[in-house]
């Protein structure tokens, strides 16, 4: 019984969005605080200290709307990171009793990916970059 699952699809599209958008806007604007303050050894050990204020680092309006949602996703990490992956076993073993195998190797991609980046977020760095991003 080979059918297809629009949600493993969807969800394979949402996770793959959100982490996207995350890595994007928490190491842009890193980034760019880092080249504001001339101090690039600070993307290693992001602080206040070092770095200034994030908001201070944020691009003008005009490109605001590109780091504004995956800060909002950045802030709440922990969250998100277990609905993403709580989500994603709940339906590779739905993929899987469907038959849906190209859908199944792709959430178990995209929940291995988010396992990494949470992995990540409770390192030192991930906090520091976290408790940085929220000052």
């Amino acid at each position: 019984m080979d059918q297809r699952s629009a949600g493993g699809r969807a969800l394979v599209w949402a996770q793959w969005t959100l982490l996207v958008a995350c890595l994007a806007a928490s190491i842009g604007v890193l980034l760019l605080a880092a080249f504001r303050a001339g101090d690039l050894g600070a993307v290693l050990a992001p602080g206040l200290e070092r770095l200034g204020d994030p908001k201070d680092s944020l691009p003008g309006s005009g490109l605001a709307w590109l780091f504004v949602p995956g800060l909002f996703v950045a802030y709440f990490i922990y969250v998100i990171a277990f609905v993403a992956v709580f989500f994603g076993l709940g339906m590779m073993m739905h993929t899987w009793q469907i038959g849906d195998r190209a859908t199944f190797r792709r959430l178990v991609r995209s929940t291995v990916a988010w396992v990494l980046l949470t992995a990540v977020a409770i390192t030192p760095f991930g906090t520091d970059l976290h408790r940085w991003l929220l000052d």
